[in-house]
């Protein structure tokens, strides 16, 4: 996402003083700490969640690559039972 944004007054002092102080290495950087740091106080979406969740999508994605590549076989449902018939019931 990309967004224009105009800091005037207090809140742009801070965020100077973060890139003065080594504390983020750009303001654009300062901007992001400070809403991760938001998040992490408000509560509002844990980074472990967020984490599972985009390593979920690449494994998902990696998988979908294999498939295509031909790397990967997938059998049909009916394939499956004939092959394991004793999980058709669990």
């Amino acid at each position: 996402m990309m967004i224009n944004l105009k800091l005037e007054g207090f809140p742009e002092e801070i965020v100077n003083e973060m890139v003065e102080k080594k504390i983020a290495s750009n303001k654009t950087d300062a901007i992001r700490l400070m809403i991760l740091h938001y998040n992490e106080h408000f509560g509002i979406k844990p980074m472990k969640q967020y984490l599972e969740d985009e390593m979920a999508v690449k494994k998902m994605q990696r998988i979908d690559a294999e498939i295509a590549a031909g790397k990967r076989k997938v059998i049909s449902e009916k394939e499956f039972y004939e092959q394991f018939p004793e999980l058709r019931d669990v």
